[in-house]
């Protein structure tokens, strides 16, 4: 889909395998805050604003690369706590991979533009209701299995 998108302003949105690990860790973020793994439940997240935190998660991601210490604010406690979590995500990942496998600052920045440009797609698809779209938030679900330990049975 993106491919389609960008057929028109071609520009470099591959990702390297190092990339693609962030990507990974940026769709479970945002897959675990609508869902409410680790954290509050975000059941209703629209793409708007995961957009929204997207941007935010760059444009805090671009100043900690200028060397200042600096936390952007957001529109909002949801889009708040989404780019929240994607920035720890990011943060773990970092802590648990080797400095060998890990993801660089530049290629977590590309995974996150990478992100915004592909829920600006879903809500381009949306045309008429991209302030109620959540085509991007279905597409990430597909694709991102429950913790175990949120599947287990309760016996009550």
């Amino acid at each position: 889909m993106l491919q389609k998108e960008t057929a028109a302003n071609p520009g470099n949105l591959s990702l390297t395998e190092r990339g693609l690990l962030a990507l990974n860790m940026i769709e479970q973020a945002i897959v675990n805050t609508q869902r409410g793994v680790e954290g509050i439940r975000l059941r209703d997240l629209t793409d708007e604003e995961i957009l929204a935190a997207v941007e935010n998660a760059i444009k805090n991601a671009e100043t900690e690369e200028s060397g200042l210490i600096y936390e952007h604010g957001a529109g909002s406690a949801r889009i708040t706590e989404v780019s929240r979590r994607i920035r720890s995500g990011l943060d773990e990942m970092s802590a648990k991979i080797s400095a060998e496998a890990r993801p660089r600052r530049s290629e977590a920045l590309k995974a996150l533009i990478f992100t915004r440009e592909a829920v600006k797609a879903h809500m381009r698809r949306a045309a008429g209701d991209a302030e109620g779209s959540r085509g991007y938030l279905r597409y990430v679900t597909l694709f991102s299995p429950w913790p175990e330990e949120e599947t287990r049975p309760i016996l009550l």
